[in-house]
């Protein structure tokens, strides 16, 4: 989701281009990229309505780099109702869109995460954050007491955000934009909420660096379906063994893109969270107002 994640191989965006506009058929496009990203054969029904949006979706790729072009406000405005008409739980919608524009808060965000030096240089900066303050309002303006004051009140407007984060991602990428989700900006979230002056009952969820794309990138293999889709019931008694032939079958594409320092999966995860992250997030939500009981 950001700078923790593997950088995979890059093409010049004239052969991007050039493959493009390659005549092949939308089912062989998402066929390729479910292939690429899975590991096996995906039956891909050739008039299954919505493939050209399928193929963007299974081709997704996160990007670190952009073009210097800025992103039309225009854009920005269509593509955030486009967000924020995600499904929200309960209508109660409680997901906002932070828009960084001022250079002094971009600088000042970016000072948060010197582990992400690309970040700064994103002609569009978003942060995305549940917002359980404006339901509560409705309680208030009433003076009726609010009884709902416990783990769900804020693990819904998580959910809301999230799913405008990537609604978000979605309406961005059919619009030719690139984009990398920063969650790291949750690792110093009391420094955030004081540069984005969050009240209490709003906390980030992640950030969005988006701009317009300077090279194509190569969708990143994930866990097979089998370790990840359930029929009827949750079943992992295989789990070891997913990992291992998923470990083997990302270490063979990382070759493909030349990084033959990469670690196995299974490994990289493990030493990127041997050591406590996040720990002060519970004291800052509650920080914030929200119980956790």
């Amino acid at each position: 989701m950001d700078s923790t994640q593997p950088s995979h191989g890059t093409q010049p965006a004239e052969q991007a281009q050039r493959l493009e506009a390659a005549p092949i058929v939308a089912a062989d496009r998402v066929r390729q990229a479910l292939r690429a990203r899975f590991g096996e054969d995906i039956p891909v029904p050739d008039d299954l309505p919505g493939l050209d949006e399928l193929a963007r979706i299974a081709s997704h790729a996160t990007h670190r780099r952009w073009s210097d072009r800025p992103v039309d406000p225009a854009w920005v405005r269509v593509l955030t109702a486009c967000a924020l008409s995600a499904p929200s739980k309960s209508d109660l919608q409680q997901a906002d869109i932070v828009e960084v524009r001022d250079p002094a808060r971009r600088q000042a965000l970016a000072a948060l995460v010197p582990q992400l030096p690309w970040f700064d240089s994103a002609p569009l900066v978003l942060v995305f954050c549940g917002n359980g303050r404006r339901f509560r309002r409705l309680f208030a303006r009433a003076g009726q007491p609010f009884t709902n004051e416990h783990l769900d009140a804020f693990f819904n407007p998580a959910v809301d955000a999230a799913l405008v984060l990537m609604n978000f991602m979605r309406a961005a990428t059919a619009a030719g934009l690139v984009h990398c989700p920063i969650s790291v900006l949750r690792d110093r979230p009391i420094e955030v909420a004081r540069i984005l002056e969050l009240p209490q009952h709003v906390f980030p969820v992640a950030g969005l660096c988006v701009g317009h794309p300077v090279d194509a990138r190569s969708p990143v293999p994930r866990l097979p379906l089998a370790a990840t889709v359930h029929v009827d019931r949750f079943d992992d008694a295989d789990v070891d063994a997913r990992v291992d032939a998923y470990d083997a079958r990302r270490m063979a594409a990382e070759a493909r893109f030349g990084r033959g320092d990469a670690k196995p999966w299974s490994q990289a995860k493990r030493v990127q969270y041997a050591e406590r992250q996040r720990g002060d997030w519970g004291d800052f939500v509650r920080g914030q107002g929200f119980r956790t009981d």
